[in-house]
């Protein structure tokens, strides 16, 4: 019996270690097997998410009931034949009947059940396994028994390891196959691990003795530790999903993005379920306080040109935002005969967040406010628990309100366009709120008032839109500049194409796309080689389709737009008028650009343009090798590929010359410096293009008539594949380079 005890611990660590590692590595790898089909939103990791969430809440609910009605022996068994009846779905792959998602309505619902025939029923599975086996150890009579949860943190520490290990070590090193068949064997393995365990698990003694000095408030738990339980952890997920949005919006959406908040959300698991942790709310809240005066400043203005920083301090803010939650969850869990139902709760405010972002904020918000609202949330949460005991008094009294006023209002007043402004308001602010923080409950009131008065979103800009609308695919904006020269259209924080309401260049095309920019260079290129012939052109992102406005005779357009929305906007007379006016004869396709672009016929276009970004987000996808193998099929002999690779945040150059050179095609760059056409108000936006040929006309004409378009060089990089992106070392290269490589 001796020798048993001990191989209970590593038995039941390994396999729930296994477990979770299987469940949280299969996330990104599907994940990222569907992201191509809908475009590269960072829409699809959050419905991903709600999806997955769901699953756990289904699996908690299972190892609820049969926990309830069931022995542990007979648990075990049913357990293992699901798990064995579900490896008939396995290898994981996209059903080949779910392999188009429909081009006109909302992909959510397709999304969700393309996801519940693929992976459904083994995620489900898997999810019941964590506390299954911890509800089978506390039957044994390993001295821990008592107290399982330390096993709940070994479940997390796998969970950590597939998340990190995904982009670090699985993603470069195995393709999405491999990946699939190395998963199933891991499968299968787990399969043998829990019939183990369920073999060293007996069943449950009449009476159990508990460990008095367990952290739980009781042994039953009432109706206001269940509502706390839900709470603590709906806001540490919902959490998780804005920050996500808010870092992968403007960089890309990409797995390396979308695990490092996962994980840190994990992180704090395994911390505050660990044996003896002995971290307290007071002390969690004082580091959770201080940083969120950094985010809060960075609300008003962010001051970084690195994008990194940025990211950083609000992955730092979350991570201590979650921790204090968790904290002060850990601290209610109850003893062990209500494991399971204390999971189960935690887990339905894990899926009500994921509802809230995915689901409800883009219904009820038209801006994406729903990150800061539960930032607010978090910070006031120890005070709600009452882990830190305020009073409404302690909160309103005299002079402390009015600085709290002061404060708020001075953050109304910020001017985005204004930094000297912005730095004595952000001075101002944060001293207020250093000074506060010797006064929780005060502090706590004055940094709502900041967040909530500026919430990362420009309220100047409101009295000039004409429509805003938020979808799948994130927030599109039109609206009027202050100075009323243009109309611009806008995707998340980026401006995306603008029309000047002069009538004398109301149909020239301008920001990116004037005629001397490289943007609209590249239409000379194709007329000098092509003359008047007919000419076929293909354009991946549709934007305001100024590009329509290089016409010539027998010069087509097909536009590629993945978003509906877009294309009734550019179509919209009485906002736009480069589509309706210019002339061209045009075809705007719904649908993924490379989706919708392979059903085109072979050799057909002289130009494929790609600038299908949403914010400044990079669509990975359309920038693999396998993408521009397709592209390079799509395009006749002399033709182009043109590549809009202006970015805030990433230097594109190094891999937009590496598929190049994969493909055996000659590249050239160019940019542009922001100039006017009409100052003050009507101008040439700044932007860098790239541009591909395998024809030596083409090359020969650009090399001698477009000198200003340059070869590349720089550090050389890998091509992307539809396996492997390298996300930060590009964001390395434009933090070490602003101007982001521009040719020389």
């Amino acid at each position: 019996m001796p020798g048993t005890v001990k191989a209970y611990v590593p038995i039941f660590t390994i396999t729930l270690i296994l477990s979770a590692f299987l469940l949280f590595s299969v996330q990104p790898l599907f994940s990222k097997m569907i992201l191509p089909l809908l475009g590269g939103s960072p829409g699809v990791w959050n419905t991903a998410m709600v999806f997955f969430q769901a699953m756990l809440l289904g699996g908690y609910a299972y190892a609820h009931l049969t926990t309830k009605f069931l022995s542990v022996r007979a648990q075990a068994m049913v357990h293992i034949i699901l798990l064995a009846v579900c490896t008939i779905v396995l290898p994981v792959a996209i059903p080949e009947a779910w392999s188009n998602p429909p081009a006109t309505e909302n992909p959510i619902p397709w999304m969700l059940g393309m996801m519940a025939v693929a992976i459904g029923g083994p995620f489900f599975v898997l999810a019941g396994t964590a506390p299954m086996l911890q509800r089978w150890f506390s039957t044994t009579d390993h001295p821990d028994a008592q107290n399982p949860y330390f096993l709940y943190a070994a479940s997390n520490a796998g969970s950590m390891v597939a998340l990190l290990g995904y982009p670090i070590v699985i993603e470069p090193l195995l393709g999405l196959q491999q990946q699939s068949q190395f998963w199933m064997y891991g499968y299968l393995l787990l399969i043998a691990l829990i019939a183990a365990a369920g073999f060293m698990a007996r069943k449950p003694a009449a009476t159990m003795a508990y460990d008095p000095h367990l952290p739980a408030n009781s042994t039953v738990p009432t109706t206001r530790m269940r509502l706390l339980w839900l709470m603590l952890s709906f806001i540490p997920s919902s959490l998780m999903l804005g920050v996500t949005s808010y870092i992968t919006t403007d960089v890309a959406s990409a797995p390396l993005l979308w695990v490092l908040p996962l994980a840190l959300y994990l992180l704090t698991f395994i911390i505050v379920f660990a044996r003896r942790c002995t971290l307290t709310v007071p002390t969690a809240f004082k580091w959770q306080s201080f940083v969120m005066v950094l985010v809060a400043l960075m609300f008003i203005r962010d001051p970084f040109t690195i994008k990194a920083i940025s990211v950083g301090l609000h992955l730092v803010a979350f991570f201590l935002c979650a921790l204090t939650c968790h904290l002060a969850l850990a601290h209610r869990r109850p003893t062990p005969q209500y494991l399971t139902e204390f999971y189960l709760i935690m887990s339905l405010g894990g899926v009500l967040g994921g509802i809230f972002n995915s689901l409800i904020a883009p219904f009820l918000f038209v801006i994406p406010l729903e990150y800061s609202l539960i930032l607010c949330l978090s910070v006031a949460a120890p005070f709600i628990t009452r882990d830190i005991p305020f009073s409404i008094k302690s909160m309103l009294i005299g002079k402390k309100i009015i600085f709290v006023a002061v404060v708020a209002a001075l953050g109304a007043l910020v001017n985005q366009r204004d930094a000297s402004l912005a730095v004595i308001v952000m001075v101002v602010v944060g001293y207020a709120l250093i000074t506060l923080r010797k006064n929780p409950p005060s502090f706590v009131v004055a940094l709502l008032a900041v967040i909530a008065i500026d919430p990362g979103f420009s309220w100047g800009g409101l009295p000039y839109t004409l429509h805003i609308e938020r979808n799948f695919f994130g927030v599109i904006r039109v609206a009027n500049s202050e100075e009323g020269g243009m109309r611009q259209f806008l995707h998340g924080t980026t401006l995306h194409g603008t029309q000047a309401l002069v009538e004398q260049y109301r149909l020239s095309p301008i920001s990116y796309y004037a005629a001397s920019s490289p943007g609209g260079q590249v239409f000379g290129m194709l007329s000098m080689l092509r003359g008047q012939e007919p000419q076929k052109v293909a354009i991946v992102g549709l934007g305001l389709g100024s590009t329509a406005c290089f016409a010539q005779p027998g010069r087509d357009f097909d536009f590629y737009e993945i978003d509906p929305a877009v294309k009734r906007l550019a179509e919209n007379k009485t906002l736009f008028t480069y589509l309706s006016d210019c002339g061209s004869p045009y075809n705007v396709i719904i649908g993924d650009g490379r989706l919708r672009i392979a059903d085109a016929p072979d050799h057909s276009y002289d130009m494929i343009f790609l600038d299908a970004f949403s914010s400044d987000s990079i669509p990975v996808h359309l920038l693999t090798r396998e993408a521009f193998q397709l592209y390079f099929q799509k395009l006749k002999p002399e033709g182009l590929i043109v590549v809009h690779i202006s970015n805030r945040f990433l230097d594109l150059m190094p891999l937009v010359n590496a598929l190049a050179q994969d493909a055996g095609a000659q590249v050239r760059f160019n940019s542009n410096p922001q100039s006017f056409m009409a100052p003050p108000d009507i101008y040439i936006q700044p932007s860098i293009f790239g541009i591909m040929t395998k024809g030596s006309e083409m090359t020969k004409v650009i090399d001698e008539k477009f000198v200003q378009w340059r070869t590349y060089k720089g550090p050389e990089i890998k091509p992307w594949t539809d396996d492997y992106a390298n996300i930060f070392y590009l964001m390395w290269l434009k933090m070490i380079n602003p101007r982001g490589g521009v040719p020389q």
